[in-house]
């Protein structure tokens, strides 16, 4: 073997995955996802990184599970055992995702039938396992050709479906350096070509491709689920990139190429921008201003891009294209010209009303650059700042997981007056607040009556609220960083002093004994403050040690403070981590959105809308239920009255309730 083969061989790949996702309206969302999960241990890593697309097209209820329910599970079978290798394991994914849908049939939840659309697959090393089903399509773009690499498959589904063979087919193939997958939803081929991808694949760079697709999908689908992959050298990858490593050397049966598995593209390849005429070499020196705008002739197709992507975002693609292509036409021609010529003539018209047009479409093409640009980062900021759609959870008939039951039914406590975000038990009665008013509404839970009363006290509106039973007072954070304290006895507000951080983010407030304790995620800080005369003394940064808690989802108190993130619980005791008591995972990862206890109370109890679920823990952090029902989505907030066995829940203007005996 010689020295260059043997460094061939131990190349070391590098997959740089990107997954496109559009979903114009929040219904949409629990009906289709994109998604990739590289090993999150040592142990995992040799199966690389498993990846998809699935759309489901009935949007009725009994199928709103079905997208969770197949990631859930193939995810958790293709890692599940190490012992097998990385095809072996994506063949087992598939089985259990034909189970899990055969279990769903069982029950008679059967409207998704036909209509899953899937392309999803699993890359170790440069060996790719993938399989594809219904509207969906897995692309190979590989030395400016391009092939549709799922055509075998369609050809050997069955005829008529079957849930125990949804997932029917898989197949495997050697990838090479250079090689870009594209796995989508057909609304991309409603837009594009298989030849349009090739050329815009091979047109745009690795980092602006995906941008792109995902321009045009907003533009032109409601629904849709893109994934792009870049086969590199591990040494080609930029760390601003979202990359999957692809580790793992385990010996596997051999397989064809993927060149010449699909139909390829018959077209010659377009003649690149920068190539449409290109300068003539110049005797004798070039005058240095020659020089510059010959150089400009390399930005000509950038622009150019810069505008096809503008107009593309205003839903006019067509337009863009044909006036990027004019632009770049234009000013390499006036390039071009004065490249040949010695001397120019600036009294020739043409010369002039050519310099004049290319100096107007260059400002139009460098306002579409700063246009998008800006308008990219603007929908950054927004995406950071705005709550993501709830996606729902697999049925809990189907789910290997920890003490699940399934809550047959929630019944209203209350119709409120509007909808309202935070509650406090006190005295027997809950007490809600808005968010929108400085309104506090008691919902009597014996009569069911509610009764809403407003402060009169000049400051912001209510955002937080907690209770004292101790002094049997109710606490609200207003949005101007007061404490409004409200007796119910006497329905009386009263303005409490006290000194809360000039920059505070103040996720939630709970009460102990006479302690108010407030959450600052803007200081990764827990603060107590002791109780005082006329409000509260100074304030105590509670917890010991360093900690981030940007993620902080709430506080709960008993014995231990709790502190919920989105995907654990922590227990501190006396500002410290207490390392007596580890919360324990469920098999389907938490995403929490509140959390709650009290003192003397048995449990620890988070809500999880993303999955549907309350949560019960013991105090030591052992799972001891797991309440599921569809309804749980979209709460804001919830209490446990542990003695009756009920929790209640605030979803928009209702409190509803359930019981957990």
């Amino acid at each position: 073997m010689t020295i260059s083969s043997k460094k061939r061989k131990e190349r070391e790949y590098r997959a740089l995955i990107r997954d496109v996702f559009v979903c114009s309206k929040t219904e949409l969302a629990p009906f289709a996802t994109a998604f990739f999960f590289p090993p999150e241990n040592f142990e995992q890593q040799k199966f690389g990184t498993l990846f998809g697309v699935i759309k489901v097209n009935d949007h009725s209820e009994n199928s709103s599970y079905v997208v969770n329910l197949l990631t859930s599970v193939i995810k958790k079978e293709y890692f599940g055992k190490p012992h097998r290798n990385a095809e072996e394991s994506f063949e087992a994914g598939m089985r259990k995702a034909n189970l899990a849908l055969a279990e769903l049939a069982r029950h008679g939840i059967t409207s998704w039938t036909g209509k899953i659309n899937f392309a999803g697959g699993a890359i170790e090393r440069n060996n790719l396992h993938f399989a594809c089903l219904g509207n969906s399509s897995i692309f190979l773009v590989r030395r400016n050709e391009i092939a549709e690499i799922n055509e075998k498959l369609e050809e050997e589904k069955s005829a008529e479906p079957h849930p125990l063979k949804t997932f029917s087919n898989v197949s495997s193939g050697k990838l090479e350096i250079g090689d870009k997958i594209i796995l989508t939803t057909n609304e991309l081929l409603d837009i594009f070509s298989p030849e349009e991808l090739r050329q815009n694949a091979t047109h745009f760079s690795r980092e602006e491709f995906p941008g792109f697709l995902e321009i045009s999908l907003r533009a032109n689908s409601e629904l849709a689920g893109t994934i792009v992959i870049d086969m590199t050298e591990a040494a080609e990858a930029k760390p601003l990139i979202v990359e999957a490593p692809i580790i793992g050397k385990e010996k596997l049966k051999k397989v064809d190429s993927f060149v010449g598995t699909g139909k390829m593209a018959e077209k010659e390849p377009p003649v690149p921008l920068s190539e449409l005429a290109a300068p003539q070499e110049i005797s004798g020196p070039t005058p240095r201003w020659k020089k510059i705008l010959i150089r400009l002739k390399n930005i000509a197709p950038k622009i150019g891009n810069g505008l096809k992507i503008f107009f593309s975002k205003t839903g006019k693609f067509m337009r863009g294209m044909r006036l990027g292509e004019k632009f770049s036409r234009l000013f390499s021609f006036l390039l071009n010209t004065i490249s040949r010529t010695k001397d120019i003539n600036w009294k020739d018209k043409k010369v002039l009303a050519r310099a004049a047009v290319t100096v107007v479409v260059l400002a139009v093409g460098i306002y579409g650059v700063v246009a998008f640009v800006r308008n990219r980062n603007e929908k950054k900021l927004a995406e950071e700042t705005t709550v993501q759609p709830i996606q729902p959870a697999p049925a809990p008939q189907s789910l290997d997981d920890i003490n699940v039951k399934n809550i047959e039914v929630i019944e209203e406590v209350a119709n409120l007056s509007q909808e309202n975000i935070d509650l406090a038990f006190l005295d027997n009665a809950l007490y809600a607040i808005s968010g929108k008013d400085k309104n506090v509404t008691k919902i009597n839970l014996d009569s069911k009556a509610t009764e809403e009363m407003k402060s009169d006290i000049s400051s912001g509106n209510f955002g937080l609220l907690t209770a004292m039973p101790h002094l049997k007072t109710l606490f609200a954070l207003t949005e101007d960083r007061k404490i409004i304290a409200f007796t119910p006895v006497n329905k009386n507000f009263q303005e409490n002093s006290i000194s809360l951080p000039a920059n505070l983010k103040a996720r939630d407030i709970k009460s102990y004994l006479t302690y108010l304790y407030v959450l600052d995620i803007g200081s990764n800080q827990v603060y107590r403050y002791p109780r005082a005369e006329g409000g509260f003394g100074e304030g105590q940064s509670w917890l010991r040690a360093a900690a981030d808690l940007k993620n902080a989802k709430g506080i709960a108190i008993n014995g231990d403070l709790y502190l919920a993130e989105s995907e654990k619980i922590t227990a501190y005791l006396q500002g410290k981590f207490d390392e007596s008591i580890s919360f324990e995972n469920p098999n389907i990862p938490l995403s929490i959105d509140k959390i709650f206890s009290d003192p003397d109370m048995e449990g620890v109890y988070v809500l999880d809308n993303k999955n549907r679920r309350i949560v019960e823990f013991s105090k030591d952090g052992k799972i001891i239920n797991q309440h599921f029902n569809a309804d749980i989505v979209s709460i804001k907030d919830f209490s446990v009255d542990e003695k009756n066995k009920i929790i209640y829940l605030l979803k928009d203007n209702q409190l509803l309730k359930f019981s957990v005996e």
